[in-house]
């Protein structure tokens, strides 16, 4: 876990940076930025989460402060995996699979009438 409290004071300079026991163990990230701004993030297990975690904190700090974000904070952003509440697979919405259902049976009876 990235819970090293000199690597986010180091990435985030500008920036308070305190962390809160939870109560299941796990620790919260508090980051106040110079202009007011709080971030609290859960701070993960793993270390390649902690990374994009921090990451992650410094492009909503950029975008806050109505900056443009660095090439360098975007391209190292793991889009692969999206955050969800439980870090769980994300799954289609009923309302999602109703309308890909109908485009699959409108494909359909268009290749009936044209055959």
């Amino acid at each position: 876990m990235l819970t090293d409290m000199s690597v986010w004071r180091a990435a985030l300079p500008d920036c308070n940076i305190s962390t809160q026991e939870r109560p299941d163990g796990s620790a919260v990230l508090i980051v106040k930025s110079a202009d007011g701004k709080e971030l609290r993030r859960v701070l993960p297990n793993d270390p390649k989460g902690a990374h994009q975690l921090l990451r992650r904190v410094q492009l909503d700090l950029m975008l806050a402060k109505g900056q443009a974000p660095t090439r360098e904070v975007i391209g190292t952003i793991d889009v692969s995996s999206l955050p969800t509440y439980n870090n769980g697979r994300l799954h289609k919405t009923r309302a999602a699979s109703l309308w890909e259902r109908r485009r699959l049976a409108m494909k359909a009876s268009a290749h009936r009438g044209n055959g």
